[in-house]
C-alpha cells in the first residue's frame, strides 16, 4: 500500500477492505487549470503537398541532395560505392540518383542525374556517369514497386 502522502484522498477510492485504490485520472501540474490542460496538442509537421509536380520534383531533389550531404558529413560514403535514389514525380518511370564519382558531401540538386528503367541517363548535371550497381539495385526496386515514391 502506498503511503498516505502519495495518494491524494480526493483522487482515490477505497474498497470494502479499506485499501485505497488510486484513480486512473492523471493529476495536473501545480498552477495549471483544467481548461489549460485540455488544450489540443500541436500537430507534428507534415511534408508539404504540391499542386504542381515540377515544384514537387524540385523540392524532392533538394531533399535528396541534402540527404547525400548529411550521409557524407557523418562518414556514410564509401568512395564511389554508395547511392540513394528518388522516383521522379513528373515521370514516374524514372528516378534520380547521384552521379558516379562525385563525393556525397559535395552533391547539389543540380548534380543529380535522371535515369529511366532501361539505364539511360535522360537528364542531370555535368557529370552523367551512372553507377551500374545503383541502376541494377534501385532500378529493379523502382520497377517492381511503382507505388513507392522513394
Amino acid at each position: 500500500m502506498a503511503p498516505p502522502s502519495a495518494i491524494s484522498p480526493e483522487r482515490a477510492s477505497s474498497n470494502h477492505n479499506g485499501d485505497i485504490t488510486p484513480s486512473a485520472e492523471v493529476p495536473l501540474e501545480p498552477g495549471i487549470s483544467q481548461s489549460k490542460a485540455k488544450v489540443q496538442m500541436p500537430k507534428f509537421p507534415q511534408p508539404p503537398t504540391f499542386a504542381d509536380k515540377y515544384a514537387e520534383r524540385d523540392y524532392l531533389k533538394g531533399r535528396l541532395a541534402a540527404a547525400f550531404r548529411i550521409f557524407g558529413k557523418y562518414g556514410y560514403d564509401e568512395g564511389v560505392a554508395g547511392h540513394i535514389t528518388l522516383r521522379d514525380p513528373v515521370q514516374p518511370d524514372t528516378f534520380w540518383v547521384n552521379p558516379f564519382g562525385v563525393a556525397f558531401s559535395l552533391i547539389k540538386r543540380s548534380d543529380l542525374i535522371q535515369v529511366d528503367h532501361d539505364g539511360n541517363v535522360i537528364d542531370g548535371g555535368d557529370v552523367r556517369l551512372l553507377n551500374s550497381a545503383a541502376f541494377m539495385i534501385h532500378g529493379a526496386i523502382h520497377r517492381s514497386r511503382p507505388d513507392v515514391l522513394c
